[in-house]
């Protein structure tokens, strides 16, 4: 009996001197683990760093480039797929900016320089949907969503400039708009007509502007078959998918601007795709922004917009809350990516409350 326990107890001793070593080992890992995890503190941050641990380094995506239209006279950058990005001094009424690197003439350009603390204008305001500056009690994430960033879809010689925001949302998804359709037919009598946008039931609508919407210039409602990258129903639609019929390609790295969003809900399925698409490759507009003839151009030399060329992805990047912690407004994230005098204008806006 003896015997038997010594045995049992020497079982025992050796399964802890087991155990020990797996600890020792788990500790050393978890040493190893915690140290290059030390820096995580949200979802894109252990994405990262899973990502590093793997060994595989992902191309860069995420990029945006200042586009200089030197001076405002070269307006040949000036088409579709670049991104207008606001200028706070032209819309908050306390921001004032000065970069002692400029000189005078490039403060008052491209900065926007305003040494008498003019009231940005109304018309400015109301054509972007604010009816007064975004204060800075509203906090610099919240501000920052209210600047308007534009991706500019068409620049045209007669018809003008136009563009949809890109941070402006209605509220609504794209399929409220079929369920009202839907209940209008019921009220008439009829038999509705099955969803014909079922793929992007959940996807926001986005408020483009304060214009007509459609891709033909004049304000009008574009057919299904209209080629010029416009509207169909009454909606602009940007995506990411070549396969759509009658879209126009606005940029290298592959934005495209219209098509049928009936349509485009079969080109997803296309074996030809490089990659699965869904719903999220599509983003949906109701009306759009429009200048006339030389408006805009008058607007860039005046120092009310930013230019530049900017990754699919951002423009693409979901900006909802993550848990607890807020999504980067996209102007403040496309400021931050061009860097120089723009990431300093950034720093600015977000360290005026203090």
């Amino acid at each position: 009996f003896r015997s038997n326990m010594g045995n049992l107890f020497d079982d025992e001793e050796d399964d802890e001197d087991d155990e020990e070593e797996d600890d020792e080992a788990g500790d050393g890992f978890e040493s190893e683990a915690a140290e290059g995890a030390g820096g995580i503190s949200s979802v894109d941050d252990l994405i990262s760093f899973a990502t590093s641990k793997a060994g595989a380094e992902a191309p860069t995506t995420d990029w945006a480039e200042s586009i200089d239209l030197g001076g405002g006279g070269d307006v040949s950058a000036l088409r579709g797929g670049v991104v207008l990005l606001a200028n706070p001094s032209k819309f908050c009424s306390d921001f004032l900016f000065v970069d002692d690197e400029d000189d005078e003439k490039e403060k008052r350009r491209s900065i926007g320089f305003n040494p008498f603390g003019a009231q940005p204008s109304p018309a400015l305001l109301a054509k972007f949907g604010l009816t007064l500056p975004p204060p800075a009690d509203l906090g610099p994430d919240r501000r920052a969503d209210l600047l308007p960033v534009l991706v500019l879809l068409e620049r045209h010689p007669l018809r003008g400039c136009q563009a949809v925001l890109m941070n402006r949302r209605t509220g609504y998804l794209l399929g409220d708009l079929e369920q009202q359709q839907a209940q209008e037919s019921m009220e008439g009598g009829e038999v509705p007509d099955p969803p014909k946008l079922g793929a992007f039931m959940i996807q926001p609508l986005w408020f483009g502007g304060t214009s007509a919407g459609g891709g033909d210039g004049r304000g009008g409602e574009s057919s299904s078959e209209d080629k010029s990258g416009g509207a169909a129903n009454g909606l602009d639609m940007l995506h990411l998918c070549p396969a759509v019929p009658g879209a126009s390609q606005l940029t290298e790295d592959g934005l495209y601007w219209g098509g049928d969003p009936a349509g485009a809900q079969d080109a997803m399925q296309d074996p030809g795709l490089d990659r699965v698409m869904t719903g999220f490759d599509f983003k949906f507009f109701v009306q759009s922004t429009r200048w006339l003839p030389q408006q805009l151009e008058k607007e860039i030399n005046d120092g009310t917009w930013y230019v530049a060329s900017v990754s699919k992805e951002i423009l693409f990047k979901s900006r909802d809350r993550l848990g607890t912690k807020r999504a980067k407004p996209l102007w403040t994230e496309v400021m931050e990516l061009m860097g120089g005098k723009y990431k300093k204008v950034r720093d600015r806006l977000y360290d005026a409350e203090g």
